[in-house]
C-alpha cells in the first residue's frame, strides 16, 4: 500500500535543497548569457507532438484520454520537441535562445533499473546555421558545469554530417541497414553482408575509424578525410584555446540511426560519468512545415546533483 512506482523520484533532505539550489543556478547562469526561461506543459495531444517523435521514443510514450474532449494525451516525453514547437507556433525572431527546466517521463519497462521520470535543465539556439553556435551551445554548456568546480572534463565531439556525406558520395544514403552497422562501428559486418560496397568507401570507414581519439591533429590525414571532419576538428581546436585543461574525444565514425541529430553532436563527461548531452537537430523542424537550424544541449539534474554530492562540491 506505501510502495510508489519504480523509476520515479523521491528526495529528502538535503539532497532536495541542493538539487533545488543547482537548478536555480543553471537557469540563472543560461539567462546572464542571453537564454530566456520557457515552461512547456506536462502533457499534450498526441496528434500534435508524436509525429516529430522518432523511434524508439514513440513506443515510450505515457498515454491518457482527455475525459473532456475524448483526446489521446501524452505525458512529456521531450521538452526540445515542444520548445521547438512553441518557436513555429510564436513567430519568435531569429536567432532565440531559450533554456528549460523540467520533468520528462518515458515508459520504460519496470524493475529494469531505467529511469521513468528525468528531471531535465538545458539551453536550445534557434536560428543560426554558422558553425558559431555549435561553439556557443559547447561553451555555455561546458562553462554552465565549471562553475560548480567540476573538472577532469572530457568532451566527445562527433558530426553525423562526416558519415552522410560519405554516403551520399557512394549512392549509399537511402541504406539504413548500412547506418546501422556504422552506428555500431562494425566494419567487418559491411563488408560481409555487402559484396558489391564500393572499396573506396570502405577504406574511408577504415582511415575515420583509425582518426578516432584524442590526437587527430598530430595524425596523417588524406585530402578526402580532412575535407569531411573539417568543421568538428575546427570547433575543438576553438574550445580548446577558450578552456584549460580540457580533454577532447574525437569520434569520427558517428552514425545515428534513426537519425535525431544532424551535424556536430556531442557529450561531456567527467571521471566517466556522462553529465549533459547536446547537438544539432534542426532538420526535424522540418515536420512542423519548415527548417530552422537548431542546436542544444541538457543536463539531467539528479545525476548531476547526486556526481557534486559525492565530491563533496555541494
Amino acid at each position: 500500500m506505501n510502495s510508489i512506482p519504480s523509476g520515479v523520484v523521491q528526495f529528502f533532505e538535503p539532497i532536495s535543497s541542493k538539487r533545488r539550489a543547482i537548478e536555480n543556478r543553471l537557469i540563472d547562469f543560461f539567462k546572464s548569457h542571453g537564454y530566456k526561461e520557457m515552461v512547456t506543459p506536462t502533457f499534450s495531444y498526441e496528434n500534435t507532438i508524436s509525429k516529430s517523435l522518432l523511434d524508439p521514443l514513440k513506443t515510450r510514450l505515457f498515454k491518457f484520454v482527455d475525459r473532456s474532449s475524448k483526446e489521446v494525451l501524452i505525458l512529456r516525453a521531450d521538452i526540445t520537441m515542444q520548445i521547438m514547437q512553441a518557436v513555429f507556433m510564436g513567430n519568435f525572431e531569429m536567432p532565440t535562445r531559450i533554456c528549460y527546466a523540467g520533468n520528462i517521463y518515458r515508459d520504460v519497462k519496470e524493475h529494469t533499473g531505467s529511469k521513468r521520470e528525468i528531471k531535465q535543465v538545458g539551453a536550445e539556439l534557434f536560428g543560426v546555421k554558422e558553425k558559431t553556435a555549435d561553439e556557443e551551445i559547447i561553451m555555455l554548456a561546458l562553462e554552465s558545469l565549471r562553475q560548480f568546480g567540476v573538472d577532469n572534463i572530457t568532451l566527445r565531439l562527433s558530426d553525423t554530417d562526416i558519415i552522410d556525406k560519405l554516403l551520399h558520395k557512394y549512392g549509399l544514403q537511402d541504406s539504413s541497414e548500412i547506418k546501422a552497422l556504422i552506428g555500431k562501428k562494425n566494419i567487418s559486418s559491411i563488408k560481409k553482408k555487402f559484396n558489391n560496397i564500393p572499396i573506396g568507401f570502405v577504406e574511408s570507414l577504415n582511415e575515420l575509424s583509425s582518426l578516432n581519439g584524442y590526437s587527430v591533429y598530430n595524425k596523417n590525414i588524406s585530402d578526402e578525410s580532412y575535407e569531411l571532419i573539417q568543421d568538428v576538428v575546427n570547433i575543438g581546436k576553438a574550445v580548446q584555446s577558450k578552456i584549460d585543461n580540457i580533454k577532447i574525444f574525437f569520434d569520427l565514425f558517428y552514425c545515428e540511426e534513426p537519425a535525431y541529430h544532424h551535424g556536430i553532436v556531442f557529450d561531456i563527461f567527467s571521471e566517466s560519468e556522462r553529465i549533459a548531452v547536446g547537438g544539432r537537430y534542426g532538420k526535424i523542424t522540418e515536420f512542423l512545415g519548415r527548417y530552422i537550424p537548431a542546436t542544444g544541449f541538457a543536463i539531467e539534474l539528479d545525476n548531476l546533483v547526486y556526481f557534486l554530492s559525492d565530491k563533496g562540491i555541494v
